[in-house]
């Protein structure tokens, strides 16, 4: 399987990730084939497709003839086979759930064409599990994409046991073509490279919340103001060498002995979700929305989120 047979997309799942996923090979002119289990759900990433491409549009991105023909090239259904009958690369989005996955990669093989990838947007399973039931493993291979899918830059390419070089390498390509950051995840390892760089930060971040060294709102500051500020610029390793590896060395020394270490969930983590609250989709987290946000400010906020992505985007990543 070359790039120059990848000629139809299908994506399984079109929540949060799946239509944004869905989006991207739109604006790269493939045609896409959206599934999911119910019609009101793919009306509603349609819908959200649509926005999207308006804000895409505002940003400066895409022209506003691009629009029409973009949102002409996607195919929604919920008839699986349909979906992926004539699919060269297939992309499931479904649910973190490891047994739903394994039975809908099997399921997947018996309806697609023998050359297809099967690629998965897991963000914490591993290829090899779920596509034990695969026969030609060597096809399968995982994209992890990050929320807003349609924005951020980077997917990480994860090989399973049995995953071909060929098929990395072609997947590595279209995912270039389309104008995302892939980046070859060398080993199959629980939460791959950046989700567990991400998960070690949140353990001092929540643990300094807990201590109330500081507030959220003075967490979050602090760090778009300095560390997100350099390393949204230059990565982590470069900011070590700049700073000097010798300085790095002697602050590792002093602070390492004292941070948190604890393999445990955070205990205000716990206790959060043990509340029901979840976040924004609840009402209240690290933030209380019931009280802070009205529902129009909440809105707004992941629209000037967006918004703020997309100018990072262009000015940094959008080839076209």
């Amino acid at each position: 399987m070359k790039l120059e047979d990848i000629k139809t997309i299908s994506v399984l799942g079109s929540g949060i990730m799946g239509h944004g996923i869905a989006q991207t090979f739109l604006v790269a002119g493939y045609p896409v084939h959206l599934y999911d289990l119910k019609e009101s759900i793919l009306e509603t990433a349609k819908a959200h497709i649509k926005k999207n491409l308006d804000l895409f549009h505002d940003a400066g991105l895409v022209k506003k003839r691009e629009i029409a023909p973009a949102l002409r090239r996607l195919t929604t259904t919920t008839d699986l086979r349909v979906a992926v009958e004539h699919g060269d690369f297939i992309l499931e989005a479904a649910p973190e759930n490891l047994a739903l996955k394994q039975a809908l990669f099997q399921e997947v093989e018996s309806l697609c064409p023998e050359h297809a990838i099967i690629a998965s947007n897991t963000s914490s399973l591993m290829m090899t599990d779920i596509g034990s039931r695969v026969k030609k493993k060597e096809r399968l291979v995982i994209t992890h994409w990050f929320n807003p899918p349609h924005i951020v830059p980077t997917v990480e390419v994860v090989k399973g046991e049995k995953t071909s070089e060929a098929t990395v390498e072609t997947t590595v390509a279209l995912l270039t073509k389309i104008g995302k950051l892939p980046v070859k995840i060398n080993l199959e390892l629980p939460g791959f490279l950046v989700n567990r760089i991400q998960i070690a930060m949140a353990r001092e971040v929540i643990d300094l919340y807990e201590k109330g060294v500081a507030s959220a709102a003075d967490i979050d500051k602090a760090i778009k103001g300095s560390i997100g500020f350099r390393l949204a610029s230059i990565g982590m390793l470069l900011t070590m060498d700049l700073g000097g590896l010798d300085v790095w060395l002697k602050a590792y020394g002093n602070v390492v002995p004292k941070i948190q270490s604890s393999i445990e969930a955070p205990k205000a983590l716990q206790r959060l979700v043990s509340q029901g609250h979840y976040g924004i989709k609840t009402g209240k987290g690290f933030y209380d929305y019931t009280l802070d946000f009205s529902r129009a400010e909440l809105d707004e906020a992941v629209r000037k989120r967006d918004e703020d992505f997309l100018k990072r985007l262009k000015t940094l990543y959008w080839q076209k």
